[in-house]
């Protein structure tokens, strides 16, 4: 009989397997969103500020004084990123931190 350990990493290599068998399948929309990425300032930097340790209000003050953009436009970019998989929220006591999920490096 398999032991929990055994058990977890099996269930990580089918969760890795899914993860790579979806990113290829979404290879072209992900692409596509990488090149848009890369024009956008607004999200170049939150993507690049976004590692878990800023709260929502410190990422996007700290946006906002590298860009120069409404605080409108850097809510509306982290919309977008969360909706397409780039940030992961995580909550902490009453705020909101975001990381980096990796998908667009």
């Amino acid at each position: 009989m398999a032991t929990e350990s055994e058990l977890l990493q099996n269930i990580i290599e089918k969760l890795n397997q899914l993860i790579a068998l979806t990113r290829l399948a979404n290879s072209k929309a992900i692409a596509d969103f990488k090149e848009e990425i890369g024009k956008d300032l607004v999200f170049q930097a939150t993507l690049d500020l976004a590692d878990g340790t800023l709260s929502s209000a410190e990422l996007k003050e700290k946006v906002k004084e590298q860009t120069r953009v409404s605080e409108g436009t850097i809510k509306n970019r982290i919309a977008v990123l969360m909706e397409k998989g780039g940030l992961i929220a995580v909550k902490k006591g009453k705020e909101i931190y975001y990381d980096n999920s990796g998908l667009f490096r």
